[in-house]
């Protein structure tokens, strides 16, 4: 076996290798997959490969180790082909779509065994089995098929293949329930269950969902109208589901039963695939298979809009950039998300244009635009990862708010990447955090889920507190003002500092006497008609200015050109200037959108002095430079005073501590 895998070409008259060898198209499952674009079209051929190494380690008789190899060499010719191949199997009806099925038919071209044809049929189906996705009585076909002795041999070891062909220790991870169904079918009886039962839907939604720690499990109770449990029952009872964690796997639990509401059950359908929807939803980025968040983001605006009774009635409202499309093939249910042109070409865009400054950040806004988000919540896409790793960074200046926390009770607006939740756990009883952005909410949630984390993260709105809590004895900001001040339209306008007085008269409502807020954030300087000259040393310098002072959304910003490398700025222009400079070209689209400085010192004294007098009061406020920025900046800029005195940057960052006094 190891020579024909070593030289396929010198086995024609093994079809099945032949078939392996000759893949011309891509037909594998992404789940254990690191790239997509990178998927090798011998994929299968390797993955039987394994299979059978697999099986020339163990020690079997030569009986099991017919039957098992010969499973494995057909199981998934399917998959397989050059287009000749796939297109005269279509022709003769062979189910591709399910490779197990199709597998089966093409085995018989060429083998007349009825065993084999039936381990071929069912290969799979009990590893499905103990993810949710296919009823045991889908098996039913090997009961009595041999021995019962000899049948649980077959079935034990032909699984081990299977799973530990994926990779190693796989099998073993789940031999337990692998032995529970095996006997099951060896016995011949408790095939069948109470598909249509209220707990039986439950625990199958939680075994379908069991990798997927942020679902939610009280809304059920609420989701499961007679009506959903019908639909539910209906399609546990009488479809496998192929594909359907890899697909689903990053929906929500409400988002993947509204999925499932949409399919129309045929009198003889057998099966449900989501195979398109796998294949639609992920992509390479940085040379890695990712979430495509463009488009995931749409699916999930557009199932929002939906109640469940809309989708079970069919009283759907046209939507021309985004519906949800069945195909019926051969008893098989095809589901997928179809996107319009115009969407499909914009998210391409965005897509390929990705890190390219303006062009990117237009063919964001106008996405935005097209499918009418909120950009606070659907901002940052593939930079987020970086974004949150950089707030992480700068953990040891987060530090420094912990000493002004008064009470048990804590909240981070706008955690980001959990350092700040980190350090408060330490120090505080009980820690939260609240995000409108779904990005952060996820990258939390596995946070907390990887490294056991007791802190609560909440998805909800910073201007509307009180809708979320009761009393919060701490409220931190942490470079949050600035992007709610930036991103939030609020009486018709963004940077509005009408913004930050609802945040915090929402703020206020919930703390109590001796509450806190703490906020570390952008800071102009003062007085603000200072003069600063920026010489660029890098030849882009000037390029990357003239481009952030057409795009930056905040206020106009200008300058006066001295020389071909050197401007005349205002000192607040300019150092809001030096904050995008400083991140650089990756996070331009996003950096353009925001204004970190707001207020100078005296204006935040002013600030709430004037809207909360008597109410709050200022009880610390300082500023100051972060480290290391100057450092860095200095690779890249000089910086002068208006008579060419080199001097240094100007504080960038504040802290400002506010008491409830009434």
């Amino acid at each position: 076996m190891k020579e024909m895998f070593k030289n396929p070409s010198k086995y024609k008259e093994e079809k099945w290798l032949i078939y392996l060898y000759n893949a011309k198209e891509i037909n594998y499952n992404y789940k254990n997959l690191d790239s997509v674009t990178n998927i090798n079209k011998r994929a299968v051929f390797e993955y039987v490969k394994r299979c059978f190494e697999v099986l020339d380690n163990m020690n079997v008789n030569d009986e099991v180790y017919h039957y098992v190899s010969e499973v494995l060499k057909w199981m998934d010719v399917a998959k397989c082909g050059n287009k000749a191949d796939r297109k005269r199997w279509i022709k003769a009806g062979y189910n591709l779509k399910v490779h197990n099925i199709g597998s089966a038919s093409i085995y018989k071209e060429y083998e007349s065994d009825e065993k084999v044809y039936t381990l071929i049929k069912t290969h799979g189906l009990i590893g499905q089995h103990i993810q949710g996705e296919v009823n045991l009585k889908n098996s039913q076909d090997l009961v009595g098929l041999f021995p019962s002795p000899l049948l649980k041999e077959i079935l034990i070891v032909l699984n081990k293949c299977i799973l530990n062909g994926v990779y190693d220790g796989l099998y073993e991870s789940v031999e337990k329930d692998i032995i529970i169904a095996i006997n099951k079918i060896v016995e011949g009886h408790n095939l069948e269950e109470e598909y249509y039962d209220k707990e039986y839907i439950i625990k199958r939604l939680k075994t379908l969902r069991k990798n997927n720690f942020n679902d939610d499990y009280s809304i059920l109770n609420e989701l499961l109208t007679e009506a959903v449990i019908s639909k539910l029952g209906s399609i546990f009872s009488k479809l496998e589901l192929w594909y359907f964690e890899v697909a689903l796997k990053d929906f929500n639990l409400e988002e993947v039963i509204k999925i499932l509401m949409f399919v129309d059950i045929k009198e003889d359908s057998l099966h449900l695939t989501f195979e398109d929807v796998m294949k639609m939803i992920y992509f390479d980025y940085n040379g890695k298979k990712v979430i495509n968040l463009y488009k995931k983001r749409i699916i999930e605006n557009y199932l929002s809009s939906l109640s469940i009774e809309d989708i079970i009635h069919n009283n759907i409202p046209y939507n021309k950039h985004l519906n949800t499309e069945i195909k019926e093939y051969d008893k098989t249910l095809v589901i997928n998300f179809i996107f319009s042109l115009q969407a499909s070409k914009l998210i391409e865009f965005c897509e390929i244009s990705y890190g390219s400054d303006e062009t990117y950040n237009k063919a964001v806004l106008l996405l935005y635009d097209l499918f009418g988000f909120r950009r606070d919540i659907y901002d940052r896409f593939y930079n987020e990862e970086l974004y949150l790793k950089t707030m992480n960074q700068s953990l040891s200046h987060k530090a420094k708010i912990l000493e002004y926390i008064y009470g048990e009770k804590v909240l981070d607006v706008g955690p980001g990447g959990g350092a700040l939740l980190d350090l408060l756990e330490e120090v505080s009883h009980e820690v939260y955090g609240i995000d409108i952005s779904k990005n952060v909410i996820e990258n939390l949630n596995s946070k907390k889920r990887n490294e056991h984390k007791k802190w609560t993260i909440i998805e909800g709105d910073a201007l509307n507190l009180e809708n979320h809590f009761n009393k919060m004895d701490t409220i931190i900001y942490s470079s949050i003002i600035h992007e709610l001040y930036s991103y939030i339209t609020f009486e018709g306008k963004k940077f509005n500092y009408k913004t930050i007085l609802k945040a915090m008269e929402s703020a206020y409502k919930v703390l109590p006497i001796k509450g806190r807020i703490i906020i570390r954030d952008g800071i102009m300087t003062e007085p603000k008609d200072q003069m600063r000259i920026i010489e660029f040393k890098d030849d882009k310098g000037m390029s990357f200015l003239n481009n952030y002072c057409h795009d930056f959304k905040g206020r106009k910003i200008t300058y006066e050109k001295i020389s071909d490398n050197s401007v005349k700025m205002l000192v607040n222009d300019a150092m809001e200037f030096l904050y995008t400079y400083t991140w650089g070209e990756d996070s331009y689209a996003h950096e353009i959108n925001e204004q970190f400085g707001y207020f100078t010192p005296s204006e935040f004294i002013s600030f709430f002095e004037t809207n909360f007098k008597n109410k709050l009061r200022v009880i610390e406020l300082k500023h100051f430079l972060q480290d290391g920025y100057e450092d860095y900046l200095s690779k890249k800029i000089n910086i002068y005073d208006e008579n060419v005195n080199k001097i240094h940057l100007p504080d960038s960052t504040c802290i400002i501590v506010v008491e409830k006094i009434g």
